[in-house]
């Protein structure tokens, strides 16, 4: 009976659940080896060799700076990439080889996705950054302990795996802090850019205050875009001493929890999905409180649908709610329902999305 079991369950349905749960025993391997690319320097080498160039893993290899004496092993190179070809972050390309025809030779390029995980990249349009910080070991550490919330809620994944929260850690790591920041900023170039193509709330604001702005990446782009707008770059002391300097911006140190500096409107990018609830009404709170009667809150930010489906954009968003889970107790991706309840809680009369740019939203917070 056992084994009557066991072959229709191979020769059926039973095979297609089974592959898909082998792919995601083994899933892991995937970010680890685009993590390992990105550090041989392989997206910005297959970038810099043309759109059709295709190199071997020996000529990629040798084009990998490394310790004088030393050199890239081709075979193990080949093999990483071609994790990355199955899935569609370099392209693959099998022939005879030209020197022994009875071996094949595999040739690799660049694709769009790779594009984005070019870690020097100059124009600000890199995730890699990004890609590096959440595979850093102090992400991957916590993320062990996704369990430990569900069987206590006030559990911390991330103070579990290293001791501290946090924002301890960026407070205090100058490594972390300073990838934190970068993928922040190279983030920031990119959806912002695609936003100000589009939004247009900025238009007739005299003043706009950036709270959680970081080093004030999100208000250079938007004061470059509008010379009558003035911005105050509002974040922790430590975090706005190294600030961007350029004309008609302002950086003030402090925290939001008790107040914030008052404008025309508020800007707030990826702030309200690293708190819990309580502390989300907190922060909108003192908004609430810097704002005119007319004034806004401008949040971009992502929102989870009601229900889940498959698409690209919920798939990433319930992943980085993982992430939130594991790195901030009561961080959290929100629905629309979950902002406005959020909203009302702080005094704000509505809340609607006014704008929708790949897995973030622009939702308009109003007190009147």
């Amino acid at each position: 009976m056992t084994t009557q079991f066991h072959a229709a369950e191979c020769s059926g349905n039973g095979r297609e659940g089974r592959l898909a749960a082998l792919q995601l025993a083994g899933m892991c391997a995937v970010p680890l080896s685009l993590k390992a690319a990105i550090l041989l320097g392989v997206p910005e080498i297959l970038n810099e060799a043309g759109p059709d160039a295709k190199l071997t893993s020996e000529e990629i290899g040798k084009l990998i700076l490394r310790p004088a004496g030393t050199s890239a092993d081709p075979e193990n190179l080949d093999r990483l990439l071609r994790v990355l070809a199955c899935h569609n972050i370099v392209t693959e390309c099998v022939a005879a080889c030209p020197s022994n025809t009875h071996t094949i030779e595999r040739r690799y390029g660049s694709t769009s996705v790779l594009k984005y995980m070019i870690a020097s990249s100059e124009n600000g349009v890199s995730l890699a950054p990004l890609f590096l910080l959440r595979t850093d070991s102090v992400y991957t550490s916590a993320l062990q302990y996704l369990h430990a919330p569900v069987l206590d809620r006030n559990a911390e994944p991330f103070v579990i795996a290293n001791g501290k929260n946090i924002s301890d850690c960026l407070a205090t790591e100058s490594r972390l802090s300073e990838l934190f920041n970068t993928s922040m900023a190279h983030h920031t170039h990119i959806w912002v850019s695609m936003l100000l193509e589009s939004y247009r709330g900025f238009e007739g604001l005299s003043s706009l205050v950036d709270v959680g702005g970081g080093v004030g990446a999100n208000l250079a782009m938007v004061l470059s875009r509008y010379p009558d707008l003035r911005g105050i770059n509002f974040d922790l002391p430590h975090v706005v001493a190294r600030g961007v300097q350029v004309p008609r911006l302002e950086h003030v140190g402090g925290d939001f929890f008790q107040s914030v500096p008052e404008g025309d409107a508020v800007w707030m990018k990826w702030i309200l999905h690293c708190w819990s609830d309580d502390s989300c009404v907190k922060i909108l709170k003192s908004v609430a409180r810097a704002l005119p009667p007319q004034g806004k809150l401008i949040n971009m930010d992502a929102v989870l649908p009601e229900t889940s489906d498959s698409s690209l954009e919920t798939q990433i968003n319930v992943c980085t709610d993982m992430l939130m889970m594991a790195a901030n107790k009561g961080a959290k991706q929100r629905t629309l329902t979950q902002f406005r309840k959020l909203a009302q809680d702080a005094g704000f009369s509505s809340v609607q999305i006014v704008a929708t740019i790949d897995t973030l939203s622009v939702l308009e917070f109003h007190k009147t």
